[in-house]
């Protein structure tokens, strides 16, 4: 997933996981609300320090008869990220990371980090 104006290349980097992770959430043995709450919590209190990138571990379920698994929160996880405006993109992690039952989580830049891009990439340009 990403909202419109997300460049591919910073997608790419995403899926990929090249970006460093600034903190990390696990979700294993918890039940759905309280996951929920976890989750709601964790990406606001990252937006607040102005964090950028996250990982959450889902888990990648319990494991059903015929090697069959179901990941309860995978599907609820990726519906509660669509909501908040705050999450740019996501996508399932590399297996390093947990494979599909982890998720990078690309948030949207603090107004200070916009700053600091803007005068990195204007140094050495002639402004008129």
């Amino acid at each position: 997933f990403k909202r419109p104006g997300i460049q591919n290349g910073v997608y790419r980097k995403l899926r990929l996981g090249q970006y460093q992770i600034d903190a990390r959430l696990d979700l294993h043995r918890m039940l759905v609300q309280q996951a929920r709450e976890e989750v709601f919590s964790f990406i606001g209190e990252a937006t607040e320090l102005g964090l950028r990138t996250l990982l959450i571990v889902h888990g990648k379920g319990q494991s059903k008869s015929q090697g069959e698994q179901t990941a309860v929160l995978k599907g609820y996880v990726n519906h509660w990220l669509r909501e908040l405006e705050a999450v740019q993109a996501f996508h399932s992690a590399q297996p390093a990371h947990g494979g599909t039952g982890a998720i990078y989580v690309l948030l949207r830049k603090s107004a200070e980090r916009k700053r600091e891009n803007r005068l990195k990439y204007l140094k050495g340009r002639v402004q008129d």
